[in-house]
């Protein structure tokens, strides 16, 4: 498999694995914890990492959010709980995810993933992509599955700020390439409505396909630095994780 084939394979597993814990139980168990409710939190938590930047900053690095949508949320859930205690409230749900979810996951599949995944992220220019340095600032999990899972949160946001870098390049709009994403599957999630959306032409479609291939290229020039070993590592661990959040076993 080439790495632009790879780098389209790990897309969805990885997108899916990435986001699963932001509005679990776990994610709301910790939420009430702080006062939060678990969308306040993944804001908060998830806008957290980016220090402590004013809400309209983490407004503009949350892309394909409506304008105005997360700084309203991220200015809240500030006047509730201290940043980094919503940082804190954010990891631990990761991790308590990852625990109710990969236990029959094989440690060695883990571990070759993280390590893989390390030794990628290693090579990243800092300041490039702010969400994924944010959250590589923080303490790397010690046990195998909190580890493998914050690599796939990191591996996530690292194909959504590439992806990011794609949009812009193509000059469209935040609202456009969300519309046409996933069949629109955020679209209202991420604050848009009807209103915003523009018609849906064949040009438009295929400018969305192109935008795709060249996240993935950009995605493949990543993966290049990693041996063979290293990129079925990846590749058999976010397999084993999407498997494992469609059919979750606690960790003993």
């Amino acid at each position: 498999m080439d790495t632009t084939t790879l780098a389209d394979t790990l897309s969805e597993p990885i997108q899916t694995v990435g986001l699963s814990f932001y509005f679990s139980p776990q994610a709301i168990e910790r939420g009430k914890a702080i006062d939060l409710d678990v969308v306040a939190l993944y804001a908060a938590g998830r806008g957290g990492v980016l220090g402590d930047i004013d809400a309209k900053e983490v407004d503009e690095i949350f892309y394909f959010f409506k304008p105005g949508i997360v700084a309203a949320m991220v200015e809240k859930a500030r006047g509730i709980a201290p940043r980094e205690q919503a940082v804190a409230a954010h990891m631990d749900s990761a991790r308590d995810y990852a625990h109710a979810t990969f236990g029959a996951v094989s440690p060695s599949v883990l571990d070759a993933f993280s390590s893989a995944a390390s030794e990628l992220v290693s090579s990243l220019p800092t300041g490039q992509w702010p969400i994924v340095d944010g959250y590589l600032a923080l303490d790397v999990p010690t046990d195998a599955i909190s580890k493998a899972y914050y690599w796939s949160i990191i591996l996530r946001e690292l194909r959504g700020g590439v992806h990011t870098d794609a949009v812009k390049a193509a000059a469209i709009s935040a609202a456009e390439a969300c519309q046409f994403d996933r069949e629109g599957a955020f679209y209202q999630l991420h604050g848009y409505g009807d209103d915003d959306r523009v018609e849906e032409t064949p040009e438009r479609l295929e400018r969305r396909k192109a935008i795709e291939a060249d996240t993935s290229q950009r995605m493949a020039t990543l993966i290049e630095r990693l041996d063979s070993s290293q990129q079925t590592a990846l590749l058999d661990g976010a397999r084993a994780m999407v498997e494992a959040v469609a059919a979750p076993v606690p960790a003993s």
